[in-house]
């Protein structure tokens, strides 16, 4: 069986997560009050660290965003 490593606090200095590139944007702070105010209103239970979840969100969230932006140039230069 592997052995799991060292699990790193959150503001430890090693501690590092997918996500990092998100962090500090307004999105990610949108993001984490909405989490944090549902898991405060029990409507949501987390079953992993809080910066996962949010970092997957932004990530969704960004990649929706060029889609979006990629259509809307498709579409200029269809017009245009």
């Amino acid at each position: 069986m592997a052995k799991r490593s060292k699990q790193v606090k959150y503001r430890d200095p090693s501690y590092r997560h997918p996500y990092m590139d998100y962090e500090g944007t307004p999105m990610w702070s949108w993001v984490r009050k909405g989490i944090r105010d549902l898991v405060d209103n029990k409507d949501l239970t987390e079953h992993e660290d809080r910066n996962y979840i949010v970092g997957y969100i932004c990530k969704v969230i960004s990649q929706g965003q060029k889609r979006v932006r990629a259509k809307k140039a498709a579409i200029a230069r269809e017009v245009g």
